[in-house]
C-alpha cells in the first residue's frame, strides 16, 4: 500500500477530494507504507515514536509547519522557526512521510465521534457539521459534569448561568471557540443553540457566546478531536489487517496546577 492509496480511500470515504490544506506536506507521495501513525498534531515527540515503532508514514489532523493565522503561504523565515525545524529533523531522521487530513476527517468521522461521545442523538451522521442539535432538559452544570466524566477532565472552563436549561446544543469542535472562528458559533447560535460545547475558546470566544445568551464549554482543542482519530485508526486497522497502524494519543502538552 502506497501513501497515494491511502489518500484514495480517504477520497472515498469522504465522497469527493481532499481539502487545499490537506496531503502530502513533506516526503514521498508514492512511498510504500512500512506502518502508518495517526495523531491529532506531528509534533517532535509523536514524530519520534514514529520512529520507535517503525512507521515510515504519519496522519495528522492538524498543521505540519506552524505559521502565523492569517499569512498566506510558508516563507523562509518560518521554516527558519525552532518548532518547524524541529519537526522537519525528527521527520527527516525517521525517513517519515507527513499527511495531513484536515477538514476531510472532519466530515468523515470527527464531529460525528465528538457529539456521539457526549451521548447527544445524532439522526444523521456523516452529512457535516453546519448544525445543532436536541437534548432532553438539561441544566448546564450537569452538562459540564458529563463532559468531564465523558474526557476524563479535572476542570474544564465554563462561562454562563450553570443553572440554565437547555435543550438545543452547538458543538464548535476543534478549534472553532476561537475569536478567529467566530462565525461559526453565530451559526449554532442562529440555528437555535441555547447552550455550546466546544474544543478549544479563548476569552473573545467566550465573550462572544455569553453576551449571545449561550452558556459556552470548552473541552479542549485535541480533546474535542482525539476520539475520532482513534477511531479513524480502528477503522484502518480492521479495513487493512495488514497494515500496522499506531495511535499516538498524547497530544495535550499543557496541565492544570
Amino acid at each position: 500500500m502506497k501513501v497515494s492509496d491511502l489518500v484514495d480511500y480517504i477520497v472515498k470515504l469522504k465522497g469527493g477530494g481532499l481539502n487545499q490544506d490537506e496531503g502530502v506536506l513533506y516526503g514521498d507521495p508514492k512511498a510504500k507504507i512500512k506502518a502508518v501513525l495517526l495523531t491529532w498534531m506531528a509534533t517532535v515527540e509523536s514524530l519520534k515514536t514514529a520512529k520507535k515503532q517503525g512507521c515510515n508514514v504519519v496522519l495528522c489532523h492538524e498543521a505540519f509547519y506552524l505559521i502565523p493565522q492569517r499569512q498566506q503561504g510558508l516563507t523562509a523565515q518560518n521554516m527558519a522557526w525552532a518548532t518547524n525545524r524541529n519537526r522537519l529533523a525528527a521527520a527527516a531522521d525517521g525517513g517519515i512521510t507527513i499527511l495531513r487530513v484536515h477538514g476531510s476527517m472532519d466530515l468523515i468521522c470527527i464531529w460525528d465521534d465528538f457529539v456521539a461521545a457526549l451521548g447527544v442523538e445524532n439522526p444523521n451522521p456523516g452529512t457535516g457539521w453546519g448544525k445543532v442539535l436536541s437534548i432532553p432538559p438539561t441544566t448546564v452544570g450537569e452538562l459540564v459534569k458529563r463532559v468531564k466524566k465523558v474526557f476524563g477532565l479535572k476542570h474544564v472552563r465554563v462561562a454562563g448561568d450553570l443553572k440554565k436549561k437547555v435543550t438545543v446544543l452547538g458543538f464548535p469542535w476543534g478549534g472553532l471557540g476561537l475569536d478567529s472562528n467566530i462565525g461559526y458559533q453565530a451559526q449554532c447560535i442562529q440555528l437555535g443553540a441555547e447552550a455550546l460545547i466546544a474544543g478549544e475558546c479563548d476569552e473573545y470566544g467566550m465573550v462572544f457566546a455569553t453576551d449571545a445568551g449561550v452558556p459556552i464549554i470548552e473541552t479542549g482543542h485535541s480533546v474535542s478531536e482525539n476520539l475520532g482519530m482513534k477511531n479513524f485508526a480502528a477503522r484502518l486497522r480492521k479495513d487493512f489487517p495488514d497494515l500496522k497502524t499506531v495511535f499516538y494519543p498524547k497530544t495535550r502538552v499543557f496541565e492544570y496546577r
